[in-house]
């Protein structure tokens, strides 16, 4: 029987198949799995045998030791929260139709049934639908029992619950008129093509949370085109806060709020089934844009229609901008260089001589509250320019700046992990990975907007650096 070194054909497969960047549990999972499965047969006569209509039971039970199936429902719910009022409200009252909402790696279907809550509550349309996929088959014949636990439900308000389910014996179930709005469907997000909203025209709204923490990062950014072009314009993708874009595809603008931020496709722009853009491997493409960045405003009452504030680019700004309501800075240029835009005063005068040089460390500054102040407003800074192409270079001089001021900013670290590793530095991505894990496991990471989950951040983080330190060990 072949030993866990042999396996790598197969675990490249099962890779490209599901777009999983592998962990070192998911190998050892998967190794095990293995070994039990293939019965005598070489890794490549195994191999063939799974790329055969015959090995389908294999491949999805071998599918099954890789993919995560906890969820609740109500799951993040300060970002549902802002998603009703900044999103839904507004859509529910600009639509006046039948809304079509995608759940996208669903698993056991919490979500399907926290969205068809939010749908009623939010007096959507009663044709309204939602749609729930998912790679395993297995998870999704769970889903359409409608049945959860009392540890699933604590997150629903208590009001919500005993309006829309109902006791049946240790669990509680769904209400039968909102089943009846909501369809399963088996579907590989590495696979085309994608499911079509009912009556064509894409999705209104597109959820896909947690799943693509555990993608390759070409996996992650084919995933995110392909989503995107199955919105309708108009159309919101809904990404979890562990899942940021650092450049935001051309396709979408940032639509931010005080808790949460999402993506949505402008209206008349690219249809649903236009050709998608490829980016080269492990690159996020975004489009050439006069703005570099968005320079961040203090904090202010918001306008009185905050609620139905959506991205829309100014008159004469580039399509890459993002929400209307900052203002967009000057291109920033090389230091030195005409027209070059320094940070604002305050960061400027704080940041240590290395960081203002863009250089790759920075000074520890005491963590003050102004110091806090100061790191939020960079890393606020970098989320905004996520949406204009802002340069690489840029990005790691604001999170490591960012860092000076706040060394135990988990969030920022994370990015800055995430940043280096779209820059094949892998090494140095491995060591912010571990650096935020370590200040989330002591308790020493605060909260910020956006990264309000430290428990979903503390994963993430894991994660990748297992996936990365696999990876190099494997060299």
């Amino acid at each position: 029987m072949a030993g866990g070194a042999q396996w790598s054909e197969v675990r490249a497969f099962l890779t490209a198949h599901t777009g999983m960047a592998l962990s070192v549990p998911q190998i050892r999972r998967l190794d095990e799995r293995l070994v039990a499965r293939s019965q005598g047969l070489t890794p490549h006569q195994y191999l063939m045998f799974l790329r055969s209509p015959a090995g389908t039971t294999d491949l999805e039970d071998l599918v099954a030791a890789l993919v995560v199936n906890k969820t609740d429902l109500f799951r993040d719910d300060l970002q549902l929260a802002a998603f009703r009022s900044q999103v839904l409200t507004p859509l529910v009252a600009r639509r006046r139709r039948p809304l079509r909402v995608w759940s996208a790696g669903c698993a056991t279907g919490e979500e399907v049934a926290t969205l068809l809550v939010l749908l009623a509550e939010a007096g959507a349309d009663p044709g309204s639908t939602v749609l729930g996929t998912d790679i395993s088959g297995e998870v999704l014949n769970r889903a359409r029992w409608w049945s959860y636990s009392r540890e699933q439900l604590n997150r629903v308000p208590p009001e919500l619950r005993s309006r829309y389910f109902t006791r049946s014996g240790a669990k509680e179930s769904l209400s039968p008129a909102l089943r009846e709005r909501a369809s399963f469907q088996c579907h590989n997000l590495m696979a085309r093509p994608y499911p079509e909203a009912p009556g064509g025209g894409g999705f209104d709204v597109i959820f896909c949370r947690n799943v693509l923490i555990y993608f390759t990062a070409e996996a992650f950014q084919r995933t995110v085109e392909a989503l995107a072009a199955s919105l309708a314009p108009g159309g919101t993708l809904v990404l979890s806060a562990s899942e940021p874009l650092l450049q935001v595809p051309p396709s979408l603008r940032v639509h931010r709020g005080e808790q949460a931020f999402f993506y949505v496709r402008p209206e008349g722009e690219t249809p649903p089934d236009a050709p998608l853009a490829v980016a080269a491997p492990g690159r996020v493409a975004s489009k050439p844009s006069p703005a570099a960045g968005f320079s961040v405003r203090p904090k202010e009452a918001p306008p009185p229609d905050a609620s139905v504030m959506v991205s829309v680019p100014r008159r004469g700004a580039s399509k890459a901008s993002a929400a209307a309501d900052f203002p967009v800075r000057p291109k920033e240029a090389a230091p030195g260089a005409p027209g070059a835009v320094a940070a604002p005063p305050s960061v400027a005068s704080k940041a240590s001589p290395a960081a203002e040089k863009g250089g790759l460390s920075a000074t520890p500054q005491p963590t003050t509250p102004d110091a806090f102040l100061e790191a939020d407003l960079l890393f606020a800074c970098v989320l905004d320019g996520a949406a204009s192409g802002v340069p690489d270079s840029v990005s790691e001089r604001d999170l490591r700046r960012c860092l000076s001021f706040d060394p135990d900013h988990a969030a920022a670290r994370y990015l800055l992990g995430l940043l280096l590793e779209q820059c094949r530095r892998a090494a140095e991505a491995t060591g912010e990975y571990r650096r935020a894990l370590q200040s989330l496991e002591a308790g020493r990471a605060r909260p910020v907007p956006f990264f309000l989950n430290p428990d979903r951040l503390r994963i993430a983080c894991a994660h990748a650096a297992e996936r990365l330190e696999s990876s190099r060990r494997k060299r």
